[in-house]
C-alpha cells in the first residue's frame, strides 16, 4: 500500500477587511484575540512528532521562539535547495527540491503563513483544511492571505463557524470537498 500524502491544514487570522498583516514581519501575535490564541495553542499541543509546521521566512522570524521545539520547515529563497539547521528545523527552497520529498513521512502539515506560503500551497491545490479566524478589526491596507493575479478555484466547503468571544471573533473551518482526490 502506498503511503498517504500528509493532511495539509492551514491556519490564518485576518481582519474584517481581509488583511493578515500590515507589512512583512507583522505578526498576528500583535493583534489577534486571546480566544484565537487559545484555540490555536490547543491545536498545536495536539500535534505530535508526525506533524510539521510550515512557515515562510518572515513569519518564522516573527515567531521563532514559539516554534523552536517543534518540527518546522521554513520556506525561503535564501538556500539553494534544503538546509537542515538542526533535527527539527529545515530551510527549504521550493524552487530547488520537490515539496513531496520534504513533507512525505509526516502525517500532518500545519501551514502558518505568510502570504507567499499560503499562495504557494493554494496555487498547487494542496490545502485539505483551513481554519480561518476573522477578527473584528480593520487595517485599511496591508498583506492579504493570498498574493496572486491568477484566479484560484476554491475546492473547500464550510464545515463549521463559531463565535470565539463576545467582541465578534469568528472561527470558520473549511474542508476539501473530496478528500480522496489524488495530488500531483
Amino acid at each position: 500500500m502506498k503511503d498517504q500524502p500528509p493532511r495539509i491544514i492551514a491556519f490564518a487570522v485576518q481582519t474584517l477587511d481581509g488583511y493578515v498583516a500590515r507589512h512583512p514581519g507583522h505578526s498576528t501575535l500583535e493583534w489577534r484575540s486571546n480566544a484565537d490564541a487559545e484555540f490555536f495553542t490547543s491545536y498545536l499541543n495536539s500535534l505530535d512528532e508526525t506533524g510539521v509546521i510550515v512557515v515562510g521566512n518572515n513569519t518564522y522570524k516573527a515567531v521563532q521562539s514559539r516554534l523552536s521545539k517543534r518540527n518546522c520547515i521554513v520556506l525561503t529563497r535564501s538556500v539553494e535547495s534544503m538546509d537542515r539547521r538542526h533535527k527539527k528545523l529545515l530551510y527549504y527552497n521550493p524552487g530547488g527540491a520537490s515539496l513531496a520529498a520534504v513533507i512525505n513521512g509526516y502525517r500532518t502539515v500545519v501551514l502558518l503563513g505568510g502570504t507567499e506560503t499560503y499562495t504557494f500551497f493554494w496555487e498547487r491545490d494542496l490545502i485539505d483544511e483551513l481554519y480561518l479566524t476573522i477578527e473584528p478589526i480593520n487595517f485599511g491596507s496591508g498583506l492579504r492571505l493570498l498574493n496572486t493575479s491568477e484566479p484560484i478555484s476554491a475546492k473547500l466547503s464550510l464545515k463549521s463557524s463559531e463565535s470565539l468571544n463576545e467582541v465578534g471573533t469568528v472561527l470558520r473551518h473549511y474542508q476539501r470537498k473530496a478528500l480522496t482526490q489524488t495530488r500531483k
